[in-house]
């Protein structure tokens, strides 16, 4: 790994307007205490999240790319949540993302001479419990009725 070497791409498929603007509009009304839950899924839906019915996402959530989210029914995301993904990231119905939980889509490849990115798709099923300060990483499914320990870590799929 030489990191002089590395050459940053976007990893994001859309105009930088529409990047820029979602990093305006989630420091306002994500990443702070301001309440609104209906605006929050609003906004996620005009950026391009596929989202079902009857979600609550607390304030201070963090999410990367709004259109690489995909979000069943009756789903809970508590505070402090980072959804940092690079890549797309799927949860399931009747679902609950509780406080702290980093879910990451995406890593580098310490071999590569020039740290390549690697991006790999997350997939939290239905009727599932993530508790908090679980860290769930890239590439990993976690399967429908599954129960995630707090402080868990979720390497492997």
């Amino acid at each position: 790994m030489q990191l002089k070497k590395f050459k940053s791409k976007p990893t994001h498929n859309t105009f930088f307007f529409k990047y820029f603007l979602w990093y305006i509009v989630s420091s306002l009304f994500f990443n702070s205490s301001i309440p609104g839950n209906k605006i929050r899924i609003f906004l996620l839906s005009l950026f391009g999240s596929k989202i079902g019915k009857n979600i609550l996402i607390k304030p201070n959530v963090k999410i990367k790319y709004p259109w690489k989210l995909i979000i069943g029914e009756d789903v809970w995301i508590g505070e402090n949540v980072w959804i940092d993904n690079i890549s797309v990231v799927r949860v399931g119905s009747n679902t609950c993302i509780s406080q702290g939980t980093y879910i990451c889509s995406g890593s580098h490849n310490f071999y590569d001479k020039e740290f390549g990115l690697l991006m790999q798709e997350v997939e939290i099923g239905s009727n599932c419990w993530i508790a908090a300060k679980s860290l769930i990483g890239p590439g990993v499914k976690i399967e429908d009725g599954s129960f995630v320990k707090f402080g868990s870590i979720v390497l492997k799929k």
